[in-house]
C-alpha cells in the first residue's frame, strides 16, 4: 500500500512539474507564418503534413493557421518522428477531432520528449475529412530551411505552410521574476515584433542597405553576416518610423543575406533592421537602412491571395486591398496544370473573384498582376484550389472506407480468437 501511494504522489509530482514547465517556459521554437496562400488538405487528395527540426527537448503544443473552415468543423493532428528520411511507424501523439475555425488554430499535446540531432525531425501531420478547409502556405521560394511542406503525400522542399511549433527545455526554465538582460530600447508589442531581449553570445549582423529593384520589384535588402558562426538564420523587421514599431516580415538561411519587400507601397518610407538568431535567441539590431520609394514605381505584388471558397464547379478566391492610389486594377488567370484556361480583367477595387464553370474535383491556380495607370504590373501572387468532389463520389468513398474497416475488424478479431484457442491447447 505503501509503495502504490509513493508511486501516485510521484505521479502527481511530475505532472505538475511539467505544468508549472510549460506555463512558465514554453515559447516558440519553430515557425513560418509567411505563407500568403491556401490549399485544400482533404484526405481524398493525399497526406498533408508540415516537417521541422526541433531546438528544444519537449513539445508542448503547434499551431496552424486555416481557411475557408466551415462552421462545427473539426481536425485532427498527429506528431511522427523520422531519422535519416526514413519515417517511423504509427504517432507519437494525436490531437483527435478539435473544433478548428479561420486563423490560427492551438493543437496542445501532453509534453513531448524530442530528439535533437542533424538527422532527427519531426512532421505535423493532418487528418482532414472536409475539402474546403484549407491550410496557409507558400509555394515557394520560402526562407524556413529546417523543414518542408507534404502535399499531397509528395515532398515539396521549397513549399512550407503556416505553423508553430512551442516547446521549452526542462532545465531551462524560465523565472518570471528575473529581469532580462542584453536589452535594447526597443518597444515590442504582441506578434512578430523585435524582442526586447537580446543575446551577447550572438554577434549583431552589420551594413544593412535598402534599395529598390526594377527588375525584381522589390525593396532589396543586402547585409554582412554575423561574426558568429553558429546560428540558424537571420529575421528582418520593417516599420514606417524609425525608432519604433518594428515588425517581422520574414527570416532566410545563415548563408542567405539578402531579403526582397515585395509587399509596399509608392511614395512611402520604410525602415528596416535585421537580426541573427539561433532557436529562441537573438542578437541586437543591425543598424538602421531606410527608404523612400518613388510614386512612379511598378505597383506591389498583390497580398494574402487565396482560395477562400469551392463548390463542385468553382472557386472564389480573395486578396488584401491594396493602399496605391494609382492602382489602375488586376489581371487574374486560372491555370490547369500548366495551361492557362482563364484570364479575366478586375478594377482596382476588388478584392475577390469566383471562376464557375470548372470541373470537380480537379486542382486549379490562381494568379493575381496587379497594374497601374501606366500599365506597370506587379509580380505575380499565386494561390491553389480543388473544386470539391461530387456529393455521391464522397458517400460511395465513405461507404468503401466503412466495409474495409469492418472487414479488417472481423480479420483481426479471428485472428486474436485463434491465438487464444491455440495458447489454451497448449496449457493443456
Amino acid at each position: 500500500m505503501v509503495k502504490k501511494a509513493f508511486v501516485l504522489l510521484s505521479a502527481m509530482f511530475l505532472v505538475l512539474f511539467n505544468f508549472s514547465a510549460v506555463q512558465a517556459g514554453a515559447s516558440i521554437d519553430q515557425q513560418y507564418t509567411a505563407g500568403g496562400g491556401s490549399v485544400s488538405i482533404y484526405n481524398a487528395y493525399g497526406r498533408f503534413a508540415q516537417t521541422f527540426m526541433p531546438t528544444m527537448t519537449k513539445l508542448d503544443k503547434v499551431e496552424l493557421e486555416l481557411t475557408n473552415v466551415p462552421e462545427s468543423k473539426t481536425l485532427s493532428i498527429s506528431i511522427r518522428h523520422r531519422n535519416n528520411l526514413i519515417w517511423d511507424e504509427g504517432f507519437l501523439a494525436t490531437v483527435s477531432n478539435q473544433a478548428v475555425t479561420n486563423g490560427w488554430n492551438t493543437f496542445d499535446f501532453e509534453d513531448l520528449t524530442l530528439l535533437i540531432s542533424a538527422t532527427d525531425s519531426y512532421g505535423i501531420w493532418i487528418d482532414c475529412d472536409d475539402s474546403s478547409i484549407q491550410w496557409k502556405y507558400i509555394d515557394g521560394p520560402s526562407t524556413y530551411d529546417r523543414g518542408f511542406a507534404i502535399w499531397q503525400s509528395t515532398d515539396k522542399p521549397d513549399w512550407d505552410y503556416n505553423f508553430k511549433t512551442w516547446g521549452y527545455d526542462p532545465t531551462e526554465i524560465v523565472d518570471e521574476n528575473t529581469q532580462p538582460t542584453d536589452q535594447t530600447d526597443d518597444q515590442t508589442t504582441e506578434g512578430e515584433t523585435l524582442s526586447e531581449t537580446t543575446s551577447s553570445a550572438i554577434a549583431k549582423p552589420t551594413s544593412l542597405t535598402a534599395k529598390f529593384s526594377d527588375e525584381k520589384k522589390a525593396v532589396e535588402l543586402l547585409w554582412k553576416a554575423t561574426t558568429t558562426v553558429d546560428i540558424d538564420g537571420y529575421k528582418i523587421f520593417r516599420s514606417e518610423s524609425s525608432n519604433k514599431g518594428f515588425v517581422k516580415m520574414g527570416d532566410t538561411k545563415k548563408d542567405v543575406l539578402t531579403y526582397l519587400d515585395d509587399d509596399y507601397t509608392a511614395g512611402k518610407t520604410y525602415y528596416y533592421q535585421v537580426r541573427a538568431y539561433k532557436g529562441s535567441e537573438q542578437s541586437a539590431s543591425s543598424n538602421v537602412a531606410s527608404l523612400t520609394l518613388p510614386d512612379d514605381i511598378a505597383p506591389a505584388k498583390p497580398q494574402n491571395l487565396s482560395v477562400v471558397d469551392t463548390t463542385e464547379k468553382g472557386l472564389t478566391a480573395r486578396w488584401k486591398k491594396s493602399e496605391a492610389t494609382n492602382l489602375a486594377g488586376y489581371t487574374i488567370n486560372l491555370y490547369k496544370g500548366s495551361e492557362k484556361i482563364r484570364t479575366k480583367e478586375l478594377p482596382a477595387k476588388a478584392n475577390e473573384y469566383s471562376f464557375l464553370d470548372l470541373e470537380t474535383g480537379t486542382l486549379y491556380k490562381v494568379e493575381l498582376i496587379a497594374k497601374d495607370s501606366e500599365n506597370k504590373t506587379s509580380s505575380p501572387a499565386y494561390a491553389f484550389g480543388i473544386t470539391k468532389l461530387p456529393e455521391s463520389w464522397v458517400q460511395i468513398a465513405s461507404t468503401f472506407n466503412l466495409a474495409a474497416s469492418l472487414v479488417i475488424i472481423v480479420l483481426i478479431g479471428y485472428l486474436a480468437a485463434n491465438t487464444v484457442k491455440t495458447m489454451r491447447k497448449k496449457r493443456v
